[in-house]
């Protein structure tokens, strides 16, 4: 069973105003976030997300923290997100820093984010997250790094250490917290966790079953995690709603994967 936490979380008084309190609309009191990522539009209609209004109303109903999403999705869903807070992704075909920033806050986001591909020969996009991690510190926004050693497909680059380096590069070039892999067990990813000076999520990758799905969430809050960033394995869920209040349950409430895996209704 995982922890309960108890008591407010302060971001650090180092952080200025105006992100520390962007990031109270992305981490609930705890220090703690449950937030579903709906950016795979970014490579066309994907599943789960066919529906962009539908997804979100889903999300929202149950519990969620924060959303990731493109700015189009974004807009075209304000009305069903209400105040629930919001990260704009800025992956995109050239570099961001010079106009994403300035178009998250003028749009009223909480948060801006970048893939990155350290170990990648070809491009690392580390470069480009320092540039954004200053401009996003000119305007107030906290910025959220995704490191993915090498790629996406470079599944046995995916390390304990390549993880745990590519997590800690991503906070050196000034994230405000990063969203990183779970890998090995709870003492292995504790140790990503700890290696990591900004606040650290695990993401949930590749589609698992709902109960596994469960299991990793509470993995890594043993581990230290702050939360959790899920994409395919909340909205592909047979009921987007029911994986969040569980996940909720879970990151928040401190419930065991058994009791939480009550709310999900559905076959494990």
């Amino acid at each position: 069973m995982t922890s309960k936490p108890s008591g407010p979380y302060c971001f650090p008084e180092t952080l200025p105003a105006w992100p520390r309190r962007r990031m109270h609309h992305l981490f609930g009191p705890d220090g703690r976030a449950v937030i579903a990522a709906m950016d795979a539009g970014i490579k066309g209609v994907p599943p789960g997300l066919a529906d962009a209004h539908a997804a979100v109303r889903a999300v929202v109903d149950g519990g969620i923290d924060a959303i990731l999403a493109t700015i189009g999705f974004a807009r075209a869903t304000a009305g069903e997100l209400g105040g629930r807070g919001l990260i704009v992704a800025l992956d995109s075909e050239i570099p961001s820093a010079g106009y994403g920033v300035e178009q998250a806050v003028r749009f009223g986001a909480d948060g801006v984010e970048l893939k990155v591909f350290p170990g990648n020969p070809e491009v690392t996009k580390l470069g480009e997250l320092r540039e954004l991690a200053a401009t996003a510190d000119r305007w107030g926004m906290p910025l959220m790094a995704e490191p993915i050693p090498v790629g996406f497909k470079e599944l046995r680059a995916h390390t304990v250490e390549n993880v745990a380096n590519a997590a800690r590069l991503s906070a050196e070039a000034g994230a405000d917290f990063v969203k990183a892999q779970f890998v090995g067990d709870v003492e292995q990813f504790s140790t990503v966790v700890a290696a990591c000076p900004a606040p650290l999520l695990a993401l949930g990758g590749p589609r698992k079953t709902p109960r596994d799905a469960l299991q990793m969430a509470a993995d890594a809050i043993e581990a230290g995690a702050r939360g959790v960033v899920y994409g395919r394995n909340i909205v592909e869920a047979e009921r987007p709603d029911r994986m969040v209040a569980a996940l909720v349950e879970i990151v928040h409430g401190g419930s065991s994967v058994d009791a939480a895996a009550k709310l999900l209704n559905v076959p494990l």
